[in-house]
């Protein structure tokens, strides 16, 4: 049986709703597949991907078919090995190592990793971190093909990136031409729904229907 592989953050993994209500369980029940769900509330970008890596060459094990559905999160997001003991090690699920940080002063980032996020963010640029993604994203792309995994990817959240800074990057013209890339400017999940929130009920069911119908035309 095939299986739907989901990954991304709290707009995925939607504690607002109940599970058979989000948008990947009624994809994966619309199609009768099984779901592997690795989203987790706070993922950063390269968590992201770094985990449906891991993930699917253990799932390619089971000789299955798959179907991968992954989402992106916010760019000002980072990665950060800190003490799993803690109260936010429920984060640490799918044996994952690092946690991801949200900005300065974010009540979900452990105390002793303030000073880490705010010493990052004085550096950070988002164009650099979108090209970054860009980058691993060829590679997520390339790994998806080679082992003949059928997949969309696409933002949550608006980048806030402009256009006309990316419009001439080698990544960004190389990942405009995958039909499976959903475009990282002029796309994004959270509008689908008409605002940009953690979906409702109804706000899941239209992004489920708008990806059915994308999953559709793969078949």
């Amino acid at each position: 049986m095939t299986i739907l592989y989901s990954n991304g953050c709290s707009y995925t993994d939607n504690h607002l709703v109940q599970k058979n209500q989000r948008y990947q369980y009624i994809i994966a029940e619309r199609f009768g597949w099984d779901i592997k769900d690795a989203a987790i509330p706070g993922s950063c970008t390269s968590r992201i991907i770094r985990c449906t890596i891991r993930d699917c060459l253990k799932l390619l094990n089971k000789g299955e078919p798959i179907v991968a559905l992954i989402q992106l999160t916010h760019l000002t997001r980072i990665e950060y090995s800190g003490d799993r003991s803690g109260q936010n090690s429920w984060r640490y699920a799918n044996e994952d190592l690092f946690e991801s940080l949200n900005g300065p002063d974010n009540p979900m980032n452990p105390p002793e990793a303030q000073q880490y996020v705010k010493s990052s963010f004085m550096v950070h640029n988002e164009l650099a971190t979108l090209t970054n993604i860009m980058a691993f994203l060829i590679t997520l792309t390339a790994f998806f093909r080679e082992h003949n995994i059928k997949y969309l990817i696409y933002t949550a959240p608006k980048i806030l990136v402009k256009k006309e800074e990316v419009v001439n990057d080698t990544f960004y013209k190389t990942l405009q031409k995958d039909k499976n890339v959903m475009d990282l400017i002029d796309f994004n999940m959270l509008e689908l729904t008409g605002r940009q929130a953690h979906p409702d009920v109804l706000g899941n069911q239209i992004i489920a229907d708008y990806f059915i119908n994308l999953l559709s035309e793969q078949a």
